[in-house]
């Protein structure tokens, strides 16, 4: 038998001195799959021939002459005026003023107005629903 453990004194590590043993974790590692990016089938540009930039021109030209030719016959024609009414009736809410700027849409209202109350021996801007006012 020894004596060498008997005599040998206690000492005890303190915790920081003690060297570090990992502990096995749950999982060993993580794997990732990487995958190599999708080689996508690059298309050639667009190109026109010239029989295709033909087309396409004569397309556009068509397509601009049915509009010009639809604008035309919406337009109104130059040489018909609308008649101008020859009397108006008052209705509720009619001023001098707004059947003036109806009746002459194109002329001064002022002296249209004032043509107004001549033509109707009007001294003042009163009107009553029903009157018939004659047009200068």
């Amino acid at each position: 038998m020894t004596v060498a453990p008997e005599l040998a004194p206690l000492v005890s590590v303190p915790e920081r001195a003690r060297p570090f043993v990992p502990q096995a974790p749950d999982r060993l590692a993580s794997v990732t799959v990487l995958h190599p990016p999708r080689t996508v089938a690059a298309t050639p540009p667009l190109r026109l021939t010239r029989r295709g930039v033909l087309a396409i021109t004569a397309a556009v030209a068509a397509l601009g002459g049915l509009l010009v030719w639809l604008a035309a016959l919406s337009a109104p024609e130059h040489g018909a005026a609308p008649a101008a009414p020859q009397a108006v009736t008052v209705q509720v809410g009619d001023t001098l003023w707004s059947i003036a700027t109806r009746v002459a849409p194109d002329r001064d209202p002022v002296a249209e107005v004032a043509a107004l109350q001549r033509r109707n021996h009007l001294i003042g801007a009163d009107l009553t629903p029903g009157q018939v006012l004659r047009i200068p």
